[in-house]
């Protein structure tokens, strides 16, 4: 049976508009360009995939600084959205990969300084 659909260009603009910003993008004549979007898509799949363990860190942080009762609620609740913090960013590096960015999240790795509340901003 023969295909008879003309392709969708579509698809073909996506790519050629992708090889060209690489193309023309300063940072691919900078050196280290490899090892920094390497870098960002290993941060980008650590994050996504380790991002949970900041519902455990903040209930044990929190509990430290203040008490058990406090860090059991409130730590969880504080791990829950750093859950999704992370996690998201995690993700958007990943999409991201091929363009390097400083990084957004502090520390970049969960067990990374595991006991620093994370933050978020580029200049750290």
């Amino acid at each position: 049976m023969v295909n008879n659909k003309a392709p969708n260009p579509l698809g073909l603009i996506i790519l050629l508009s992708f090889l060209a910003f690489g193309a023309t993008s300063p940072a691919v004549a900078e050196e280290g360009y490899g090892e920094r979007v390497g870098e960002k898509l290993g941060r980008g799949l650590v994050n996504v995939v380790t991002g949970w363990v900041e519902i455990p860190k903040n209930m044990v942080n929190t509990s430290q600084d203040s008490n058990v009762g406090i860090g059991v609620t409130w730590g969880l609740v504080k791990g829950i959205g750093h859950t999704l913090g992370r996690t998201l960013v995690g993700a958007g590096e990943l999409a991201t990969f091929f363009v390097p960015t400083s990084e957004i999240i502090h520390p970049p790795y969960i067990f990374e300084d595991f006991y620093r509340d994370t933050t978020y901003g580029v200049a750290q």
